[in-house]
This record gives structure tokens, sequence and C-alpha cells, in this order.
């Protein structure tokens, strides 16, 4: 049986890295276009099957997803795709993300496929941990409601926060385990829904807040855990790095290790994304990411 089960954004990735975002009616120059896997329930997905877990991934792809290569890719690395809805009027949800010299990123998202979301009622699910990345809202927030209860709900909003309503954010938390944001989304939620720490630790079990270089904060009801970042060899590309983030940490939690283990198997899981271009071009496995944590001086 699948531990995990991945909802959210199958899509094809171009990444493109430009000294400045442009001016309102003004061009930028970018480097060659290169196609990556994307989306961040399928990177995510990915992630935790590289590090020996299995997963499954429930997405809305287009008629082009077959012949892209991005299906053989997931069926050979072993990934239940039975869940995926495949659209046949529609294209596979496609990002173009442009990354400045200070790693601040913009995103243009083609939904595509997606809108099928809207039509969807979400299935039983067979598994530990249902994540839910980003993706249509309505049906993220169904597939919430379903899993509570009977599975540990694990929810990452990501870019789409801004497509999240009051209500519906505040009903997603109040059906959510693990709650993971990085420091932008965190600050913007906290705005949104006027909440301070303890009101998301009266909702949540456990609430994750990554800051980059930074490293990252675990807050439960009873304690904060400070995790440090786990220093690439070379920052190439951010794209990714929440998505592995979340791989490490849930594969560990599924695995048994303790919240903080879980947080650095995470951060180390993101060091490993970050020195190449593209989300899942450079994950790790479990070895590779137990090696790097004891040459950090930390024993898994």
């Amino acid at each position: 049986m699948e531990k995990i089960t991945c909802v959210g954004h199958t899509a094809l990735d171009y990444i493109f890295n430009v000294e400045k975002f442009p001016e309102p009616n003004t061009s930028v120059q970018i480097p060659s276009a290169r196609k990556y896997y994307g989306g961040a329930a399928a990177n995510t997905a990915v992630g935790i099957k590289k590090l020996d877990v299995d997963s499954e991934l429930l997405s809305c792809v287009g008629y082009d997803f077959k012949n892209s290569g991005y299906e053989r890719y997931l069926k050979n690395l072993g990934i239940n795709i039975s869940k995926l809805y495949y659209s046949e009027e529609e294209e596979t949800p496609k990002a173009w993300i442009f990354t400045d010299k200070d790693n601040n990123q913009i995103t243009f998202f083609l939904w595509g496929a997606a809108k099928h979301y809207k039509e969807l009622n979400p299935p039983k699910f067979n598994t530990e941990i249902v994540h839910i990345a980003t993706g249509d809202p309505e049906f993220n927030l169904k597939c919430a409601k379903k899993a509570y209860g009977n599975n540990l709900v694990s929810f990452d909003p990501g870019q789409d926060l801004p497509q999240y309503s009051k209500e519906n954010l505040l009903e997603m938390i109040e059906h959510t385990n693990f709650l993971f944001m990085n420091k932008h989304e965190f600050e913007r939620a906290l705005k949104l829904l006027n909440f301070d720490i303890d009101d998301y630790l009266k909702r949540v079990d456990v609430l994750i807040v990554t800051k980059g270089s930074k490293g990252s904060v675990i807050y439960t009801k009873d304690e904060k855990i400070d995790i440090p970042c786990i220093k690439a060899e070379a920052v190439v590309d951010p794209t990714g790095a929440g998505d592995s983030y979340r791989a490490g940490f849930l594969s560990a939690y599924v695995k048994g290790y303790s919240l903080k283990k879980c947080g650095l198997i995470g951060a180390t899981t993101a060091s490993f994304v970050v020195e190449a271009k593209g989300c899942q071009t450079n994950l790790p496995t479990w070895d590779m990411v137990v090696e790097r944590l004891e040459k950090h001086g930390f024993k898994i």
C-alpha cells in the first residue's frame, strides 16, 4: 500500500534566471528555455518515492501528458498514477518560473486541465498521509474534509495562497494536521486570518515554517524546534526546495522519526534540490540524505 497521497498540480515547468524582473512595458533577455517536470504535488510525490516511501498522485493532466515523457517517467519510478484525471481538450498545466539574482520568484501558471478539479469528487484515501499541495482551493478543501480523521492531512498552500478566501483557508486549516508554509506565505496568512501562532496551534498539530537560508521552525503546542539550514554545495536554482523539504519531512515521519529529525531530513533533501535547475533534477536517495546529515554532525 502507498504511504502518502499527494494532491494537486502536476505541471511542466520552464525555468529562467534573470538579472532583474522587467518593469511594466519593458522587456528583459532570458537564456535558452528548457522544459522540466514539475507541479508541487508531483514534485513531492517523486521526492517521497526517491526516499524509499511509496506514493500516489491525484492530479488533473492534459491530452499532451502521455506524449510528454512525464507519464512514462512517473510509471518507471513506481509512483501510483491511477488517480490521474486526463482532460481531452485542455493542456497539462504549465509554469513559467522566473528567478532573480536574490532568489525572488515570479511564476506565470497556465491552469489548463486543472479546471477539471471543480467537476471531481475526492476518492477514498487508503494512505497514512494525504498531502495537499497547490491546486484548486475548493477541491483541496473537499479532499481535506474527506481525509481528516481517517488519514493525517498535510497542507501546503504554496504560491496559490492568494486564491484562498479567508473562510476557505480557515476551514482548510481546521482540517489539517501538518501545516507547511514558507516565511512569505506565513506572513500573508497571518494578516489574512488575523492569527498568531497560538491560533494555528489550536487547529493544527504541527506548524512548519521554512525560512530559506535561515533554516526552518517547527511549532507544536508543547515546543518550538529550530532546524538549521543544511548547506548546499552550490545554490543554482531554488525552485522546488519547499516541495522537497515536505517530501523529506513526511517520508521521515512515516518512517517513525522525531519531529526534529523530520525537519533535518526535510532540510537536507532541499539542500540537494537547489544544486541543479529543475524541481526533480537532483532529488536524493535516503542514503544520500543520511550521509550528508552525518557530514554536518547529525546522527539519524
